[in-house]
């Protein structure tokens, strides 16, 4: 599928008018699964993930359904990325997301629930975030 753009630049597939936004912030792709990526593409101002409560900068990620998604200081829709490729395209965010690279792991409670508990084997508390981490 073709890369679709995000930026301030009108030659962007999503046009955001803010001046934390680069010309061309973002690349829009979708991988061979049909997940939505997202790759920042050298903004002055970052690219944040929301994921776990945390904010952090990424340089290239695939979105999950619970994540938020900031293009410097622009929160964007997720639905707006999902727009970009239509709805005759099969792209889609996934489900859940991995800790360090682990798939995360569902009970059964998880599948009838619509809010859903996450359960991950092993967990700890990290000592210096407090987030709750995989233990190798």
């Amino acid at each position: 599928m073709k890369v679709r753009t995000a930026g301030r630049g009108h030659e962007c597939d999503i046009v955001l008018e803010h001046a934390s936004v680069s010309r061309v912030h973002v690349h829009i792709e979708v991988t061979d699964e049909g997940y939505l990526e997202v790759k920042d593409a050298g903004s002055a101002n970052g690219t944040f993930l929301n994921r776990n409560g945390t904010w952090i900068r990424v340089k290239k990620v695939i979105l999950g359904t619970q994540d938020r998604l900031k293009l410097g200081e622009l929160e964007v829709p997720m639905e707006q990325l999902l727009a970009t490729y239509g709805s005759h395209d099969r792209v889609q965010l996934r489900e859940g997301y991995s800790v360090r690279g682990k798939p995360l792991v569902f009970d059964q409670t998880f599948i009838n629930q619509q809010k859903p508990k996450i359960v991950l084997e092993n967990p700890r508390r990290n000592p210096l975030t407090g987030n709750i981490e995989e233990n190798r």
